[in-house]
């Protein structure tokens, strides 16, 4: 009881402290307060009042496009090894508490209403177990010594993760690439960009700061034209031009118009992340290199060792976003007759006259969707800043 009376009047005193403390502050909050809850009813009573049967009848083709019937089980599997590896991943790393297992289970379980139905009830709860299972085994029950495996097995895991997507996705006559789509494509075309541009991104980066002039001007004249032209430009060009410069090996010039998506998105995300990682590799001071050449260390020592860990430390917020920009960028494969999840929210209504004048439920959901993504990725980030002590003295 004594507890409870604390934390009561701990917070009247801040709210005083912060929203009352003068006439003026007393008058913008009622203000705000007013604002903010006649948008919070207005939206609350489209959303009951809205007519959801677009998205019930259609939630296949949002999740995975024009993927064949009898193949939804790939979607699964991918879902379920991705879920075990995050689970897993924050047993081993992460320490989150009540409100974020909370929050986590809030948005699985909207997600799951909106794409659920009753023939797929045992998938969502062995989603649900797959989801928790691995965290708890690995915070709990984990020996201690395997614990530095399991690291080794999760990061070798994260590496592989595109490729056993593909795999997954392919493996005993699956469909071709032209027929994934919804929202599994888009999370697979950002995948392949942020883990292909990575690594592509750091080289870049380092070669533009290098005192190499051949390295540095080759680096910069990268970057410059990548940047220079607008995506939608670039997949144009993977569509129209890309296979003229393919060598006719393999059926390289007759890839799938997805693969090009994939390297034009992987080339675009690179230079931008060349350009972040460039930035925190001038925040780095001077006295650092000098400190490594005192201690005797190469160049490539100093760099990997001392610079480039510190240079990553300082520009992981400006990354997470780059990469929340590359997963909402992938709605513009459209133009390449993709059909991703913002081009099947958008056709829904165009193409089955009973939901005409429905695109405002259908892009709604394609709204929450790319908001969940984004704001996980977001959550992320401050949780690995707060973890790295970012912007704490």
């Amino acid at each position: 009881m004594r507890l409870i009376n604390e934390i009561t009047r701990d917070g009247f005193f801040w709210i005083k402290e912060n929203l009352f403390q003068s006439y003026l502050n007393s008058l913008m909050t009622l203000l705000i307060v007013v604002f903010i809850g006649y948008l919070f009813l207005d939206f609350l009573g489209f959303l009951i009042n809205a007519d959801w049967t677009v998205v019930e009848v259609n939630r296949r083709l949002l999740l995975l496009g024009r993927l064949p019937l009898g193949n939804e089980i790939r979607g699964w599997l991918i879902l379920w090894f991705s879920m075990i590896l995050i689970s897993s991943s924050i047993g081993i790393w992460g320490s989150p508490n009540i409100k974020d297992f909370l929050i986590i289970f809030i948005i699985s379980l909207v997600i799951f209403f909106i794409f659920g139905t009753l023939n797929s009830i045992y998938h969502i709860l062995i989603t649900y177990l797959i989801s928790f299972s691995p965290y708890f085994f690995s915070k709990y029950f984990l020996r201690k010594k395997y614990f530095e495996l399991s690291k080794r097995v999760l990061i070798f895991s994260w590496i592989l993760i595109i490729p056993i997507f593909i795999i997954i996705l392919l493996i005993g006559n699956g469909p071709k690439p032209n027929l994934w789509g919804g929202f599994l494509l888009n999370i697979i075309l950002a995948s392949v960009a942020i883990v292909a541009g990575f690594p592509l991104g750091l080289i870049l980066g380092l070669g533009r700061a290098s005192s190499f002039p051949v390295i540095k001007i080759a680096s910069t004249f990268y970057i410059e034209v990548i940047r220079g032209a607008p995506l939608v430009a670039w997949l144009l060009l993977a569509w129209f031009v890309l296979p003229t410069f393919l060598p006719n090996l393999f059926g390289l010039n007759e890839v799938s118009i997805v693969v090009r998506a994939m390297i034009v998105l992987s080339i675009f995300a690179s230079a931008y992340i060349a350009e972040v990682i460039r930035g925190g590799l001038q925040s780095i001071p001077k006295g650092q290199l000098e400190a490594a050449d005192a201690l005797g260390l190469s160049t490539i020592d100093s760099t990997f060792n001392i610079i480039l860990p510190q240079a990553i430390r300082v520009v992981i917020p400006a990354l997470v976003s780059t990469f929340i920009a590359m997963f909402k960028d992938t709605s513009l494969v459209f133009i390449l007759a993709l059909t991703d999840l913002l081009q099947v929210g958008r056709l829904i209504p165009e193409q089955e006259p009973e939901f005409f004048g429905r695109q405002l439920e259908a892009l709604l959901v394609v709204a929450f969707l790319f908001w969940v993504v984004s704001i996980s990725l977001s959550n992320l980030s401050s949780r690995l800043e707060k973890a790295m002590g970012i912007g704490v003295r």
